[in-house]
């Protein structure tokens, strides 16, 4: 079992646990924005990490960390994640996943077996333009179980929307709002800009609505968390 890509201590991804976080190739989605580009294709030219050195290190390094966030990628695509995060479990450390919520049933099997202490799934805009944004096919009734299971069985969980104001509008994040009634953590996160999937999408948009956008968003959610808008906290 190997990973491809591995933060060894992160303050980010796992909230309030320093965690290492790891990087699993392959995603059914091709989302323009994506700043882990290198990672949507399995690419066997990437560098590899052998799973069992990342848990020896974690292992080794309890005082520090004590979690690890999976992320992508797409980790559900992973026929062996069930076999890694039971290794990690072993070690009594917590584990959080990050997905795009198009697997819903491995999502649910990992929360019910008590696998994962934390799942943040990527709401990537209301429903009606869920194809247009990711573009790719998407089926929709997947991404619906994918929240009613997390909301309704995790642990912990967040959703969160990367926000690009080419793609998404403040009437789509009421559809959003509309949509997500009822959940209690909602992130609005920037995008990165770098080497983007598309490179149309390498350079920083003007966020025009981004006021707008967040007083919806505050209005709505109980727990609201902007990330990477240190502007506007």
């Amino acid at each position: 079992m190997y990973v491809q890509g591995w933060v060894k201590v992160s303050l980010l991804d796992f909230p309030k646990e320093p965690c290492s976080t790891v990087f699993i190739s392959g995603c059914n989605l091709r989302c323009p924005y994506c700043h882990n580009s290198m990672l949507v294709t399995v690419d066997k030219s990437l560098a590899q990490t052998k799973w069992k050195e990342v848990l020896a290190w974690i292992k080794s390094n309890r005082k520090l960390i004590n979690a690890v966030c999976i992320t992508g990628g797409e980790p559900t695509l992973r026929k062996d994640l069930y076999l890694m995060i039971h290794l990690a479990k072993e070690l009594g450390i917590k584990v959080k996943l990050d997905t795009n919520g198009t697997q819903p049933y491995i999502i649910e099997k990992l929360i019910r077996l008590k696998m994962v202490d934390f799942v943040a799934m990527d709401i990537k805009a209301p429903l009606s333009k869920y194809e247009k944004v990711c573009r790719a096919s998407v089926d929709l009734d997947s991404i619906k179980r994918s929240v009613e299971v997390i909301r309704s069985l995790a642990p912990e969980y967040e959703f969160r929307t990367t926000y690009h104001p080419d793609l998404l509008s403040v009437e789509d994040f009421l559809e959003i709002c509309k949509w997500l009634d009822r959940s209690s953590n909602y992130v609005l996160q920037r995008c990165r800009i770098g080497e983007n999937l598309d490179p149309s999408f390498n350079k920083m948009p003007v966020y025009y609505s981004l006021g707008e956008i967040i007083k919806l968003l505050r209005n709505h959610f109980q727990h609201f968390t902007l990330r990477g808008f240190s502007e506007f906290a």
